[in-house]
């Protein structure tokens, strides 16, 4: 399902998208993935990042994409990789979201998730897996378009409180200002949400392709966890 495309966009490289990045890279350099990987995060490491996000101690202080980028150059040279070191908005957002792509969203706020899908179905094929969670559950959405045709239900039409979102927009706030806001977030929610979304990654690419005793699955619609509870349950598309 995913193996003709052409770039990967990882938007949001702290609490989810800095566990998600080792699995995800050292998976697509063994793949022998040649096309560009983009990571987009306009926040910098600090001090209290390092309670529930992966990175080298001497990225403190440095943009997130950035140091994100040098590491895995020196783990995966193979791999292309380009650090975009902003936020995503309306006036990024058709660099950020292109054809043949696959976006991966970890962001935290419903404005940029919807900035997101609204680019996504605009075009005739891109892929778009966006991960959210609450304190402890959360979930992982699955936008699927080819040749011009959608083969999952967008994100705003299953949630439309992203859709309906206007105030809160959070992407030009650092994870410590969402701390000091009562924005709470836990480390094992955070991975249980990269998990997820990893899972979600490996079964597209996965998809159609005969694997053994494998049973067949669906085009994947949504993943829901609870880190609490240890359950993860998958939601398939209707429009396969």
């Amino acid at each position: 399902m995913l193996r003709n495309i052409r770039v990967i966009t990882v938007i949001g490289c702290g609490g989810i998208g800095s566990w998600l990045l080792p699995p995800l890279l050292r998976f697509l350099n063994a793949e022998r993935f040649a096309g560009e990987i983009h990571l987009w995060d306009g926040d910098h490491f600090s001090t209290g990042n390092s309670e529930r996000q992966e990175f080298d101690p001497g990225a403190l202080g440095l943009p997130k994409a950035e140091a994100l980028v040098e590491h895995f150059k020196l783990l995966f040279p193979v791999l292309r990789l380009r650090e975009h070191n902003i936020y995503v908005s309306d006036k990024n957002i058709h660099d950020a979201v292109s054809e043949s792509s696959l976006v991966i969203s970890c962001v935290d706020n419903h404005p940029a998730r919807a900035l997101i899908e609204r680019r996504a179905i605009q075009l005739r094929d891109c892929n778009v897996l966006s991960a959210g969670n609450e304190r402890y559950d959360g979930n992982v959405h699955v936008l699927l378009r080819a040749a011009g045709k959608t083969l999952t239900v967008s994100n705003l039409e299953r949630h439309p409180e992203i859709a309906t979102a206007r105030g809160g927009d959070r992407a030009k706030l650092g994870c410590e200002d969402l701390v000091s806001q009562g924005e709470t977030q836990l480390l094992v929610t955070n991975f249980v949400a990269a998990a997820a979304l990893f899972t979600a990654f490996h079964l597209l690419w996965n998809h159609g392709q005969r694997t053994g005793r494998r049973r067949h699955i669906g085009l994947p619609q949504e993943v829901f966890f609870d880190a609490a509870s240890c359950a993860m349950s998958l939601v398939t598309a209707q429009r396969e």
